[in-house]
């Protein structure tokens, strides 16, 4: 998923701002570019290789004098390393299970600091992507919860995913913020005095 423009960025946050005129609930949008660095998964990939490779050639010349094949071991494990850790190989190498656990995990550090903590009455939303992962995520206070049902958070979703394959990020964004925002308001009608200050797209 790509970035956002300044235009597509002011776009979202008057989506949000409108969203948080309809309805009583605090809504959020956290646009993360990776839950995590991974920094230990470059290195043990390149350890492997390096040992695998020095390993071959032990075997295929063993009259190689044993610095030979240690010198190359750490020319590959530097030369695998600084490969592996560029952007766009290094997130390849993170089994999904880990990535997806630091993605729920920043989450809701996010929505615990920019929803639950300021919002009264246990009824904030946060619309959470983590690009690098390719996760998205609704995560809602219990108030929110009790109410509504799960399902309708997974169409949004569904449909937020679909949008971003074609491409259309600031589109589906905008449609995933109106959604949220329609179910909210029927549940969570806005009152007179708004119950926090409005919220923020937020990228980390």
């Amino acid at each position: 998923m790509r970035g956002l423009s300044d235009a597509e960025r002011h776009q979202i946050e008057a989506t949000v701002a409108a969203a948080e005129s309809r309805t009583a609930a605090r809504f959020a949008v956290v646009i993360a570019h990776a839950s995590d660095d991974y920094p230990a998964f470059p290195m043990l990939w390149a350890a492997l290789i390096a040992l695998i490779v020095g390993d071959i050639v032990a075997l295929a010349w063993p009259a190689l004098a044993t610095w030979w094949i240690v010198a190359l071991q750490a020319a590959l494990f530097v030369a695998a390393d600084a490969l592996l850790h560029h952007h766009r190989v290094r997130y390849w190498l993170v089994p999904r299970r880990v990535k997806k656990l630091h993605a729920r995990k920043l989450a809701r550090l996010e929505f615990a600091a920019l929803v639950h903590d300021r919002t009264p009455g246990d009824v904030g939303l946060m619309l959470f992507v983590a690009q690098a992962e390719r996760h998205v995520e609704i995560v809602a206070d219990r108030g929110i919860d009790e109410r509504v049902d799960q399902a309708a958070w997974d169409k949004i979703i569904a449909d937020f995913v679909a949008a971003c394959r074609a491409d259309h990020v600031a589109e589906a964004l905008v449609s995933a913020i109106a959604a949220c925002a329609a179910i909210l308001e029927r549940h969570f009608p806005a009152t007179a005095t708004p119950a926090s200050p409005p919220s923020e797209v937020t990228e980390l």
